[in-house]
């Protein structure tokens, strides 16, 4: 997410001061009427997407994450709100939503897919400019390919 002076609708219906303090603590519910979760994703179709694990413990290897090729932006005010929730139950401390970053993991061979053309100038790439689209294999995925293939 990036930081700016206007945010999404959805934001804007999601973390105002009357909705935000309904629902402080984990398992909290508040229903919002007529909320479209498609409002909160930036306008583009351009992604990248890889395997990945579940950021919270057993951290199992099941997930795919999806990067948009656009921020989202929020105003420093919703930011404020989203650190004003707690990842606990009321009878736990309360343990703030903010500074929960999970370390790097190791890339374990994963596969990095997007649907971004590099080659072209215009709205798929941030910076206007075209690039060079560079690939590197894993050794590991072409050895694993190549044992496949012989059995």
């Amino acid at each position: 997410m990036k930081i700016a002076e206007t945010s999404n609708s959805f934001l804007n219906r999601m973390l105002n001061r009357d909705t935000i303090t309904r629902i402080t603590y984990k398992n909290d519910a508040y229903f919002l009427g007529e909320l479209n979760i498609k409002d909160i994703y930036p306008e583009t179709s351009s992604f990248i997407t890889y395997e990945g694990s579940m950021t919270v413990p057993p951290c199992y290897e099941t997930s795919t994450w999806i990067l948009m090729n656009k921020p989202i932006y929020m105003t420093k005010m919703q930011v404020h709100s989203m650190r004003l929730l707690s990842q606990n139950d009321p009878s736990v401390i309360f343990l703030s939503m903010s500074d929960n970053v999970r370390p790097a993991q190791p890339l374990n061979n994963r596969c990095i897919r997007t649907n971004i053309n590099f080659g072209m100038l215009g709205k798929d790439c941030p910076n206007k400019r075209a690039q060079k689209l560079q690939y590197r294999v894993n050794k590991w995925l072409l050895t694993h390919e190549e044992d496949q293939e012989g059995s």
